[in-house]
């Protein structure tokens, strides 16, 4: 089952609650320590086999333990690491190997200075600080960690000489796993689901994850319990670099400015976008749970400021997050992304942002094309659809506009085409008109965002081009031109404007007329252009990320990520290129 928790924010929909898992490790003074509080039975011996910590460090943490124990107490036990001798395999990356055994780049590199350098395939490198878990869990050889294991081994003989150990513990400590079931865990420790109710005063048969379990052993046993062979966690790979374990229960969080305290910088069309967001969301995890999705999302009101995300990522419940979402608002994009990189966690950005903003990061995955990679899509259909045309590209002024008109001529310039490559002529502003043919197609074709410079050039068009036939003009701007007021729809449908379109939105495609059904039986509104894009990011990058699904059609968008580079972010690459006829908006290549 899947919960909704939401911090700080109230809305009119229904939702679920979960608490955060409980908390079974402190660390202190820089490092991390087991917390174990004594039960009924308990001994040194019997502590030090749940924990495999030797008795000697559980009295050097816990000074008077070795003249008993007391029910209740507090024990730290310091979590044993050991080293492991790890051999690179095919297409392995030191992030890939960090995130297997749990440690930083850096401290592989501190043991292993040449693989800053690069690192081969059947290279050898230490690796210190990892938890006897998960050499467990990733079946580590033997071999590898001997050299440490006998250490342990070794000292624990000492202790059995140094202390009267004994065999009487009557309970143990069972922390429960997302999969376990009270019938599963009575199998493994041989006891009945009706004595661990009885001993744990259970009233049915329900027990929920990061609970502790009391497990009474029966005393005419002196043998310890026999450690089964825990199977190697089933890891995927999402990307060419990272992998991932799956889990039975995954946490999302999904910040999202809904500004619910008025601010000076806050308006109601943010909080309006946000809600809209949320909306779709919500339907997209609904939806993912008949899939088998089980997950506990964080919805986080995280304003529009970078302090409140930064006391958000504080919280307790961003421990072993899974997938983060968002913030909407671009300006707090980087201190999101950078709280993901050190710890790991995978990001997706729902909105447009700066490009930069995946470099040097592959956690990161843009769900909207850049302005950079539409105008590269536009340059491609140009290419393969006006190549027997008069091609004008029209250089803007703006050093932001100047990145897509590159883009554009340098894709134009070097794309892959058969026969002939048609000339690109470049023009300004000022001389644009001079290049143009009579009885040919002209395709004029002005990269910028800047409304002043769209309206100048589409008004000085309208009044220089009258020995030209309208049908053989055609304007390829950007998708911000839509959004100008001031550039004459009329103009538009006259020169058959083009762009390049992240997403491609039509209420009379199928998957739309479907979604909107669903939309308004759920909120009894029409559903908004960023409702849908709610939906579509939550429901593909779930299904991809932690279900391991491939989604094939969603309502407006779809999803081609690309990495920019090597330890590179991902950046979804698909476009659109639409068309303004009789109008209406038509989708006239969708890539």
């Amino acid at each position: 089952m899947k919960n909704w928790i939401f911090v700080a924010f109230l809305l009119s929909f229904s939702s679920f609650f979960a608490q955060p898992e409980t908390a079974q490790t402190e660390v202190i003074g820089g490092k991390k320590y087991y917390v174990h509080f004594v039960q009924s039975g308990n001994t040194l011996w019997g502590i030090h086999e749940i924990y495999d910590v030797p008795v000697d460090d559980i009295i050097k943490f816990n000074p008077g333990t070795e003249k008993g124990l007391v029910d209740g107490q507090k024990l730290i036990l310091p979590v044993q690491l050991q080293t492991v001798m790890h051999t690179v395999e095919s297409k392995e990356t030191l992030f890939a190997i960090s995130k297997k055994y749990g440690v930083s780049v850096e401290s592989i590199i501190a043991k292993n200075p040449s693989a800053e350098l690069g690192i081969k395939v059947g290279q050898t490198l230490t690796v210190e600080g990892v938890e006897k878990k998960i050499i467990i869990s990733e079946n580590v050889p033997v071999s590898q960690v001997q050299k440490d294991k006998d250490k342990i081994t070794e000292a624990n003989k000492e202790d059995s000489l140094k202390y009267k150990i004994s065999f009487k513990d009557t309970v143990i400590q069972h922390l429960i796993l997302d999969h376990e079931t009270l019938y599963s865990i009575s199998k493994r420790y041989m006891v009945s689901v009706e004595e661990l109710q009885s001993f744990n005063g259970l009233k049915n048969s329900k027990i929920k994850p990061g609970e502790v379990l009391k497990i009474p052993i029966k005393k005419e046993k002196i043998q310890l319990l026999e450690k089964r062979e825990v199977k190697k966690i089933v890891l995927r790979s999402v990307d060419s670099t990272l992998l991932f374990p799956q889990k039975s229960q995954y946490k999302i969080a999904i910040f999202l400015p809904f500004n619910l305290e008025k601010g000076e910088n806050n308006t109601d069309y943010i909080s309006t976008l946000a809600t809209e967001f949320y909306m779709g969301a919500k339907l997209a995890i609904d939806s993912l749970e008949k899939t088998g999705l089980e997950a506990q999302v964080f919805i986080y009101d995280s304003k529009t400021d970078t302090l409140t995300i930064k006391k958000i990522l504080e919280k307790p419940e961003f421990n072993n997050m899974d997938l983060v979402f968002g913030p909407l608002t671009p300006d707090n994009v980087d201190v999101v992304a950078r709280w993901c990189k050190i710890n790991m966690v995978r990001m997706v950005c729902p909105v447009s942002v700066n490009s930069a903003i995946i470099k040097n990061n592959q956690f990161v995955y843009n769900a909207v094309p850049s302005d950079a990679t539409l105008m590269k899509g536009l340059a491609e259909y140009t290419l393969n659809k006006n190549s027997k045309d008069q091609v004008i590209i029209i250089k803007p002024t703006s050093e932001k506009d100047l990145i897509m008109y590159e883009s554009f001529r340098n894709t134009f310039l070097s794309s892959t085409f058969v026969g002939v490559r048609p000339k690109l002529i470049e023009a300004t502003i000022e001389n644009y008109l001079s290049f143009m043919k009579k009885g040919v197609n002209n395709i004029l074709v002005f990269p910028t965002n800047e409304k002043s410079s769209a309206v100048k050039f589409m008004n000085n068009l309208s009044t220089s081009t009258s020995k030209f036939n309208d049908e053989n003009l055609f304007v390829y701007g950007t998708k911000e031109w839509m959004n100008f007021d001031d550039v004459k729809p009329h103009y538009k449908n006259k020169y058959n404007f083009h762009f390049a379109s992240p997403n491609d939105l039509n209420y009379k495609y199928p998957q739309t007329e479907n979604l909107h059904r669903k939309y308004r039986s759920t909120y009894n509104a029409d559903m908004t252009k960023m409702a849908v894009q709610g939906f579509d990011v939550l429901y593909y990058f779930t299904s991809f990320l932690l279900l391991n699904n491939s989604i094939n059609e969603l309502t407006m968008n779809q999803f081609k990520l690309k990495q920019s580079g090597v330890n590179n972010g991902y950046e979804n690459s698909n476009f659109y290129i639409i068309q303004q006829e009789n109008f209406d908006l038509i989708n006239v290549q969708g890539n």
